[in-house]
């Protein structure tokens, strides 16, 4: 699994309780007890996920939510909130800016882990399906199939081309190496997921100067990612 989730919470019992959860269910997870420590959090952690408090602060999670959504880098990142009211404007708020679950605290283990998961798959089918992927002087027509660099065309299989439309659409995301290999292999393929490593390494050298872009998170998974300086 290793989807990377971030609990933005300034009660130390249910975050410790929540992280506790999440790594027990093999999540990555990282905490913030604040508004700013939970952008900062944004940055280093790109998270796939965030478990919101909506009281947090310094700003309180509906701020923090209204942010998170006016950006184009995370607004596709799903907020699940957490609160220890159940109030009607609570959960209207929440949802018209763009949250996508509402959890009142105490809550059920078993229902938590349904809805991270229901809300990861959400996030993953809600992504569009481009008909041209651009970075620097990487230019892909989907739709042809064509793949050119600084104006030459370079030739990639079928999986090859696949992966790097799955891998830029999501990216920013760490994608786990099951995740890859259901989507562009399918599920009940029977191939091994070693292939996923094999395929990425081999896209990667045919990339030239951009297989940095394909960035291993190592015990995490990949993500494609411009930024040189990031890992």
């Amino acid at each position: 699994m290793k989807e990377r989730i971030l609990i933005v919470d300034d009660d130390s019992k249910i975050s410790s309780l929540l992280s506790d959860i999440l790594k027990e269910n093999h999540y990555v997870v990282a905490e913030a007890k604040t508004t700013e420590e939970g952008w900062d959090q944004v940055e280093r952690f790109h998270p796939d996920l965030i478990l919101l408090d909506v009281e947090v602060p310094l700003k309180g999670g509906l701020e923090f939510c209204r942010q998170m959504k006016e950006k184009e880098e995370t607004q596709e990142i799903p907020i699940i909130f957490l609160t220890v009211r159940d109030q009607q404007v609570d959960r209207v708020s929440a949802l018209t800016l763009g949250g996508d679950d509402f959890i009142v605290k105490p809550f059920h283990q078993k229902e938590l882990l349904v809805r991270i998961q229901i809300a990861l798959r959400r996030s993953l089918r809600s992504q569009p399906s481009p008909t041209t992927l651009k970075s620097g002087t990487l230019h892909v027509d989907v739709d042809r199939r064509i793949v050119h660099i600084g104006g030459k065309e370079l030739h990639l299989t079928p999986k090859e081309l696949e992966l790097l439309k799955f891998l830029y659409i999501n990216r920013h995301k760490v994608l786990s190496e099951k995740t890859i290999f259901d989507t562009v292999w399918g599920s009940h393929c029977t191939s091994m997921l070693s292939t996923v490593y094999t395929h990425v390494e081999r896209l990667r050298k045919k990339l030239g100067d951009h297989g940095y872009k394909i960035k291993t998170v190592p015990g995490a998974g990949f993500r494609f990612d411009e930024r040189k300086g990031s890992r």
